[in-house]
């Protein structure tokens, strides 16, 4: 007995797939793939986009820390200086600070530390203003 007797429903007849299923289901998943692959080219992006301006916030801080340091007349304006050139920043290249002092008085200053950045090509900026008093 070969068990050709045996028969299943919904199986009559089918010999396989034929060639237009095939290429729709090819389509489908192409299709997802792309999907796929474009969210996660945009979450890598995102994240880049986060590191940098992470990146800037922190650097500002530290400038601005380092600048309430320093004896009240040596704070002047920076005009543009690179972090990278600098000891104790030397790991962050391709950001950059400029430093802005305005005398509010014989004992105050308002001290603005701007950094900037490039990310994916567009120049951005990151401004973290601060008031030091002479002591």
């Amino acid at each position: 007995m070969r068990g050709d007797g045996l028969k299943f429903p919904g199986f009559n007849n089918e010999r396989g797939l034929a060639l237009v299923e095939v290429l729709v289901a090819f389509v489908v998943l192409s299709m997802l793939l792309v999907l796929i692959t474009n969210s996660l080219i945009l979450g890598v992006r995102q994240n880049a986009g986060s590191y940098y301006y992470n990146a800037a916030m922190a650097l500002a801080q530290s400038k601005m820390e380092e600048i309430k340091g320093k004896p009240f007349n040596s704070v002047v304006n920076v005009t543009s200086a690179d972090f990278s050139a600098e000891t104790d920043y030397s790991q962050f290249a391709g950001f950059w600070y400029e430093l802005t002092v305005e005398s509010g008085g014989l004992n105050n200053k308002k001290v603005t530390v701007t950094v900037s950045y490039c990310d994916e090509g567009m120049a951005k900026t990151f401004a973290l203003t601060s008031g030091i008093t002479k002591r």
